[in-house]
């Protein structure tokens, strides 16, 4: 059994007050969930997310090269890494680690829209 009072701050030891403790919601649910974006909102954030899955890919691209610069022995300068040659075992696995980005990124969308696409009802193409 687990004790629901506590003293008070403000009072001392001998002449503490029980206060009764509720449990307290961690979450908001239904109509107290708050809303942050306004409908036009969800587009725009949407091209924001894409902007940015982009550019953390080209980083990862360009880190890429620097480990393979640095796997050739070379310096790892910035003409080098301008230099280098992409081969295509590399260059295959840079697609497949980027499709695994954009699948992560994007699985509430596309499993949201399989979902929907699942449930239509007569839409048997």
């Amino acid at each position: 059994m687990t004790d629901t009072t506590r003293a008070r701050p403000d009072s001392s030891p001998s002449t503490s007050h029980p206060v009764e403790r509720r449990p307290r919601r961690r979450w908001a649910r239904g109509v107290d969930r708050p809303q942050y974006l306004r409908a036009e909102d969800i587009d725009r954030l949407g091209i924001m997310m894409v902007a940015l899955m982009s550019e953390v890919s080209a980083l990862r691209d360009r880190l890429d090269t620097h480990e393979a610069v640095a796997e050739l022995g070379s310096p790892v300068t910035r003409e080098a890494i301008e230099a280098y040659e992409l081969t295509p075992e590399r260059r295959e696995r840079r697609e497949v680690e980027r499709q695994a980005l954009l699948k992560r990124v994007l699985r509430v969308i596309t499993e949201d829209r399989e979902a929907a696409l699942e449930s239509a009802p007569g839409d048997a193409a």
